[in-house]
């Protein structure tokens, strides 16, 4: 069976997620590079951080989104045990509203809350049943 648009759909919206993550990621360990060559720290959501944490954050969050880029193609091939990871996940990351989560952050946030409902429509339903 073919996946149904709200598969496609959601696949689409949590792959621009993982990009931006990757995006993020690479931007966080050229700042980290940068502080470290200077020998100087930055202040990140109003804490103190060198280079390092920098670098170790941004490899970190590569790790993360290759491992959901692994997940998100297991969804789209029909995997349930793959569609309940990723709402597990995207539930999880409402606490970043806690956190002082910036317009960006809101908006990513909002969209992935779109591509879990597209996943647990009808349609898609019957899509991870028959997978």
């Amino acid at each position: 069976m073919l996946a149904p648009t709200t598969v496609k759909i959601s696949f689409w919206i949590f792959l621009i997620g993982i990009i931006l993550d990757v995006v993020g990621a690479v931007l966080l360990i050229i700042a980290g590079a940068a502080v470290t060559t200077t020998g100087d720290s930055t202040t990140v959501a109003g804490t103190s951080v060198n280079g390092t944490v920098l670098i170790t954050t941004g490899a970190i969050a590569l790790v993360f989104a290759i491992i959901e880029l692994f997940i998100l193609r297991r969804m789209r091939a029909g995997k349930n045990w793959a569609r309940i990871v990723l709402t597990i996940l995207e539930i999880l990351s409402i606490g970043s509203l806690f956190s002082g989560t910036n317009g960006i952050g809101i908006i990513a946030l909002l969209l992935g809350i779109v591509a879990v409902v597209l996943l647990w429509l009808p349609a898609s339903n019957a899509y991870f049943r028959s997978a």
